[in-house]
């Protein structure tokens, strides 16, 4: 886990590539405590690695890149990136882990591969120079990586299957940088950072995202997920890179010629993300587990200590976040997953107070405004696993998305059953639906054959904010015909999941922590796919092969429970108008956000007006205009 900034030019812009490569690598300075490294690459495709920034010497380099180092596996300096192939012909950087790297390794060594250190990067490196760009289609992991191929004149990129690890990129004429956060290149381009409307609409509106392809800044673009590109180094770039899928989620077949029973099933997963903990558990730094009291968490911090005491003795740490409310409070949960796993509990009670007050360093840190108080609890969740001595964290994300886990997920699969004709299961599956969710029959019934998800749908307009524009992009299909694995695939590929995770790295990173996510395993997400839709969603239970494989592993009062709380899960719990409504007249008049984008200034104002004296309470949506206005405050965006 660390930062890696980059810069190709071809002297078409004034600001000299050593000056912008500098801004962007000190707006990631947080990524990396651990150390730093350059390289400069000039015009006849000689590179020269530097320790520490080098000093503008007369002359125009063609390629800059500068890292952040935060030490996870080989702690030594021979590991220290950027790091070069033998014969000095190839570089490489990489953000993030190859956890198979040992297997690996033996088959490079056979290959006649040397290797000095017992870094992952060394044999990403290796790999690369054995197979190419096929080498990405052997990593298991998770990664964002750069190599500079000086023998081909090619600049070589990867992002791992999922988009656990993050990579931007943003073109000027003649220029193109990359860099592991947005804002970072935002700041950086020679017009300064603008902002997306699309996605700034978006947010404002209370919609999650609709596409993984925008960041809130316009022409910062992520690296699209299991893709890898070139680029050639001897020609000025005029174009965005070209990138070239390596691995397909939508073309994953369901299994249906030879489905293994469900008790079968139920074994086979729990295997597997067995196997993805005890790969995610390896490390030279100490590692903890993130512990909510929900299924997900709960699941992965106790294999996780299984494992860990059945092969060294020792304790995991888990990281909980609690609060006073017993609406909200996961304690009793928490409390007997650590009893029942033998963890070392670490928890911290969040108060409102320590919210709001966190609210300007969490939007710094996301580089976004914030669309729920969740994020500054998983801010929160982090710094504790910092202060105590964990390095790397373990999470429980991805769950939900695998195995519909939220409950307006789940509807979807009742269009399996109305497409298949049974009608019988069908009115048994929505009584079911209807007595978890206490709600009603009909209104399960209108969220399931809605033909567009909910959270595509604008659930209100608001007299301050203008439409927001529409992405003429088509969105990536799956093949699979379960309307449930179709609804599941765009969360996993283009909503949710690409916004969760770029969460949990930028609240990670801020402190320093490698986030590791074992249900994100690309062969755990193959497998998830590939199973009946009855297997995931059943008599109402969500998750339900998740909820089997548990059992005996996690305590009864978890598996029993029939409640999905979030951290923050009260609208009413952030005292809004008793304790803030001063900062909050303020946030309504202020200039920079009056007058952005997509914002209809003068409506603003009597919006939060009437909030404030109690004529509405859409809490949430004052909520978001006051982390937009701490986003625009803090990084400018025109």
């Amino acid at each position: 886990m660390c930062g890696i900034s980059l810069v190709l030019d071809f002297g078409a812009i004034r600001t000299p590539l050593l000056a912008a490569l500098t801004e962007v690598h000190a707006r990631q300075a947080h990524r990396g405590p651990d150390g730093e490294g350059w390289l400069l690459v000039d015009g006849e495709l000689s590179a020269r690695r530097y320790g520490s920034r080098p000093a503008p010497d007369g002359t125009t380099p063609r390629l800059g890149i500068a890292f952040r180092r935060l030490c996870i596996q080989d702690l030594s300096e021979e590991a220290a990136q950027p790091l070069s192939a033998p014969d000095g012909r190839q570089w490489i950087v990489l953000n993030g882990e190859i956890y198979n790297h040992a297997v690996l390794r033996d088959e490079l060594r056979a290959r006649g591969h040397a290797f000095h250190t017992c870094s992952d990067t060394e044999v990403a490196l290796a790999a690369y120079r054995e197979w190419g760009a096929a080498c990405f289609e052997r990593f298991d992991g998770m990664w964002a990586i750069l190599i500079v191929d000086l023998a081909r004149g090619r600049l070589v990129g990867s992002r791992d299957r999922l988009g656990i690890k993050p990579l931007f990129f943003t073109l000027e004429p003649g220029r193109l940088s990359f860099a592991s956060e947005p804002q970072a290149l935002a700041g950086a381009r020679g017009d300064g950072p603008h902002i997306e409307p699309a996605r700034y609409c978006e947010f404002l509106s209370g919609r999650p995202p609709g596409s993984a392809t925008r960041s809130f800044f316009r022409d910062v673009h992520p690296v699209p997920a299991a893709t890898a590109f070139e680029i050639d180094l001897r020609t000025p770039v005029s174009d965005a890179p070209e990138f070239r899928r390596y691995w397909d989620l939508a073309t994953i077949p369901p299994n249906h010629d030879e489905v293994p029973t469900y008790e079968r099933a139920v074994e086979q997963f729990r295997e597997r993300v067995s196997q993805a903990v005890q790969s995610h558990l390896v490390s030279a730094v100490p590692v903890g587990c993130l512990l909510s009291g929900g299924l997900d968490t709960s699941f992965v911090a106790s294999t996780a200590a299984a494992w860990t005491k059945a092969t060294s003795g020792s304790s995991v740490p888990s990281y909980s976040i609690t609060f006073d409310d017993p609406e909200m409070s996961e304690w009793p949960y928490i409390q007997a997953v650590a009893a029942s796993a033998g963890l070392l509990s670490h928890t911290l009670t969040l108060t409102p107070a320590m919210v709001w007050d966190s609210v300007d360093d969490v939007v710094r840190a996301q580089g976004q405004p914030l669309l729920g108080q969740e994020l500054i609890a998983q801010y929160t969740a982090y710094a504790l696993a910092r202060n105590a001595g964990s390095i790397v964290v373990l999470e429980g994300n991805g769950a939900d998305e695998l195995l519909a886990g939220m409950p307006g997920y789940a509807s979807a699969y009742l269009r399996d059953l109305l497409f298949a004709g049974r009608v019988a299961e069908l009115v048994r599956e929505t009584r079911a639906t209807a007595r978890r969710t206490r709600s009603s029959i009909s209104r399960v019934l209108a969220a399931s054959l809605a033909r567009r998800p909910r959270w595509l749908r604008r659930e209100r307009s608001y007299p301050w904010l203008e439409p927001a524009p529409q992405s003429p992009e088509p969105l990536e299909e799956s093949d699979d015909p379960s309307p449930l694995n179709q609804y599941l695939f765009t969360l996993v590929r283009h909503s949710n999941l690409p916004a969760v995770l770029l969460s949990q790295d930028r609240s990670a990173m801020a402190h320093g922590i490698e986030s590791r996510v074992p249900f994100l395993d690309h062969r755990v997400v193959e497998y998830c796919f590939r199973l009946p839709a009855s297997y995931k969603v059943h008599r109402g239970v969500r998750k339900r092969i998740l909820f089997d494989a548990a059992r005996g592993v996690v305590p009864d009062l978890v598996l029993r429970r029939t409640d999905k709380k979030t951290f923050i899960s009260k609208d009413s719990w952030m005292p809004l108008r008793p304790d803030y409504g001063p900062a909050l007249a303020d946030m309504a008049r202020s200039k920079s956000l009056v007058e952005s984008a997509g914002v209809r200034g003068p409506a603003v104002a009597p919006f939060v007006d009437d909030y404030l004296a109690g004529r509405h309470d859409d809490g949430m949506a004052v909520w978001r205009l006051y982390t937009a206005w701490r986003w625009h405050e803090a990084f400018h965006p025109a």
